[in-house]
C-alpha cells in the first residue's frame, strides 16, 4: 500500500512537473482535429459523395456482417501492429535520436487530423447515422489510444530536451534517470495501446450492432 502511494506520488510530479509540455501536446493535437473537419469542407461534390457512398455501404455491411468482415482476432493484431510497434515504438525511437524529436510532434498532428477529418465527415455527410457510427467505432477506442500516445510524445519529446542540453553542456545532469523514465512512459503507452487495440477487436463490434439496430 505504501510503495503503490509512493508509486502514485512519483507519477504525480513527474506530470506536474511536465505539465506545459503536455498542455502543448493536447494543444498541437486538437489543432490538428480542428485542422482535419475545415479539411472537410474542402473536398469536391464528387468526392463527398465517393466517401458518403462508401461510408453508407461500410456501416450497413459492418453492423449486419462485421464477423464476415474480419475477425477479432485480425483487428486486435492489425491494431497492435499500428499502434504499439509503428505509433509507440517509432516514437519512442524518434525520441531516442534527438534529431528526430520534431517528427513527433508531425505524429501527434496527424493524428489529430486524420481523427477530426474522419469524424468531422461523417458527421457533416451523414449526420445522425456520421454521429452514431462515430460513437459507437471511433470514440470508445480513442479514448484510450490518445492518452497512450500523448503520454509517449511527452516521454519521448522530454528526453529528448534532456539529452540535447547534456550533448550542449547547458545540463550536467544524467540522461539515464530520463532514459529510465521515458522507458516507462513508453511501456505504458504500449499497454494503454493494447487495452485501445482489446476495446476496438472486441468491444466495438457489439456497439456498433447495437447502433445499426438503433437507426433501423
Amino acid at each position: 500500500m505504501f510503495i503503490a502511494g509512493a508509486f502514485g506520488e512519483l507519477v504525480g510530479k513527474y506530470f506536474l512537473r511536465h505539465l506545459p509540455l503536455y498542455l502543448a501536446l493536447i494543444l498541437l493535437f486538437v489543432t490538428g482535429l480542428g485542422f482535419g473537419a475545415v479539411a472537410t469542407q474542402q473536398l469536391s461534390p464528387v468526392q463527398k459523395d465517393d466517401l458518403a457512398n462508401y461510408i453508407s455501404g461500410f456501416y450497413s455491411s459492418l453492423g449486419d456482417h462485421y464477423g464476415q468482415v474480419a475477425s477479432s482476432g485480425e483487428v486486435f493484431r492489425e491494431s497492435v501492429m499500428q499502434n504499439v510497434v509503428k505509433t509507440s515504438g517509432l516514437i519512442f525511437l524518434l525520441g531516442l535520436t534527438v534529431i528526430g524529436a520534431p517528427l513527433i510532434l508531425a505524429v501527434v498532428f496527424v493524428r489529430g487530423f486524420v481523427l477530426g477529418f474522419t469524424v468531422g465527415f461523417l458527421v457533416q455527410e451523414t449526420m445522425v447515422n456520421g454521429l452514431v457510427l462515430s460513437t459507437t467505432s471511433i470514440l470508445p477506442h480513442n479514448l484510450l489510444v490518445i492518452p497512450a500516445m500523448m503520454i509517449a510524445a511527452g516521454g519521448a519529446l522530454s528526453f529528448s530536451a534532456t539529452a540535447l542540453k547534456t550533448l550542449l553542456g547547458f545540463s550536467k545532469d544524467g540522461i539515464y534517470g530520463q532514459f529510465a523514465s521515458t522507458t516507462f512512459l513508453a511501456l505504458c503507452s504500449s499497454f494503454l495501446f493494447t487495452l485501445g487495440a482489446l476495446v476496438e477487436a472486441y468491444l466495438t463490434p457489439i456497439l456498433v450492432q447495437l447502433g445499426s439496430r438503433f437507426l433501423t
